[in-house]
């Protein structure tokens, strides 16, 4: 200690010395380190380089595929022919602009529920007058429950997109409306639509977070809401606005709706159909119904017990040469009586989402 204090400056500067060694020594451990990473990453990506330039069989036996110009070039033109592909995809799904049914931009809370209001008595007054059933007991809302039913309810977001369903309900009902066969007994029981206005924005961290998920709590307690576990819905590919159409009637008026639907030109499709037979009740009163109906007009009518297999169809045309029988009744046998059918319908209405612009490259000011 006496030797170390008497020649002090030169221990220190040995101390230091010795530490300034150990550093440099560590330095040189770490570059030798991360030399060894660069290394190994850049042989590996040469091995990758190396393997895409010898080729690739992917069905052993056949031809392996290089990196070649020849390759490049023909990779580009696959590309080009699925972008094609895919904006001819776009088209058809999309189907004739004109025919697109679009919700009004400049929508408002107040404007739209006068909109929704005005709908709805317009629906049920065409039923009316058309003589077609609703309920008796809670009348269709034909969707819009909450703004009918609950004063002073606005949608939370998007009135545009709320509109847009208005008016594609105005669609179903009036494709509904004159599908029936004229007399014949229908019950609308109402019509669903997905809840757009309670979709809620996922957060980040998420699966989906940047995106509207709908709130289950939202809807629980309406009645013509529902949320659809069958959809052609497809992010980033193909939006869509479900709806669910719930009926009793025959089944031609079944056939005639979903024809009208399908060949309507308008971009929808039919996801589901679900057939069941109605409630006594249900069949009791549109029995009753079809029945005075049909005793106001039986002075002009046609027999009611028809011939064939059904109650419903049209009497046989007699063979050139056949002797005339003695009397329709006399000969026609009702085999299966046609019955009531409760129809459950689900349609999609489908439209392409908008491309958006692609991100500003690198360095680019954001505007």
């Amino acid at each position: 200690m006496q030797n170390f204090k008497k020649n002090l400056g030169f221990n220190l500067a040995l101390s230091a010395m010795a530490l300034l060694f150990l550093g440099l020594c560590g330095l040189t451990f770490l570059a030798y380190r991360e030399n060894s990473t660069s290394t190994l990453v850049l042989k590996r990506a040469r091995d990758d380089q190396n393997a895409l330039l010898r080729g690739y069989a992917f069905v052993p036996g056949t031809p392996v595929v290089s990196l070649n110009d020849l390759n490049v070039a023909k990779a580009a033109e696959d590309v080009k022919e699925m972008e094609a592909h895919v904006s001819a995809l776009r088209i058809a799904i999309a189907g004739n602009p004109d025919l697109a049914i679009k919700g009004k931009a400049s929508a408002n809370s107040a404007e739209l529920s006068a909109l929704l209001r005005e709908s709805v008595d317009g629906w049920r007054k065409l039923a009316a007058d058309q003589g077609i059933k609703l309920t008796p007991t809670d009348p269709t809302a034909f969707g819009f429950h909450r703004y009918i039913h609950n004063q002073g309810t606005s949608p939370k977001r998007d009135f545009q997109k709320v509109d847009q369903q208005r008016q594609i309900i105005d669609f179903i009902v009036r494709q509904l409306v004159e599908s029936r066969p004229a007399g014949s007994p229908l019950l609308i029981e109402s019509i669903d639509r997905e809840p757009v206005e309670t979709y809620v924005l996922i957060p980040e961290g998420k699966p989906g977070a940047g995106t509207y998920s709908p709130d289950a709590e939202a809807t629980r307690n309406e009645v013509d809401e529902f949320l659809p576990t069958r959809t052609f819905d497809r992010r980033n590919l193909v939006e869509t606005l479900s709806f669910r159409v719930r009926f009793v009637g025959y089944t031609p008026t079944l056939r005639t709706f979903v024809n009208k639907v399908r060949n309507s030109g308008r971009p929808v499709a039919i996801t589901t159909i679900d057939v069941g037979l109605a409630n006594k009740e249900t069949e009791k009163m549109l029995t009753a119904s079809a029945a005075a109906a049909s005793a106001a007009g039986a002075s002009s009518a046609a027999p009611a017990l028809l011939g064939g297999f059904f109650g419903a169809e049209e009497p046989a045309v007699p063979v050139k040469g056949a002797k005339p029988s003695a009397s329709l009744e006399d000969k026609r046998v009702l085999v299966v009586p046609r019955k009531l059918s409760s129809f459950v319908v689900q349609i999609d209405y489908l439209s392409i989402p908008e491309e958006k612009p692609a991100a500003a490259a690198e360095g680019e000011p954001k505007k």
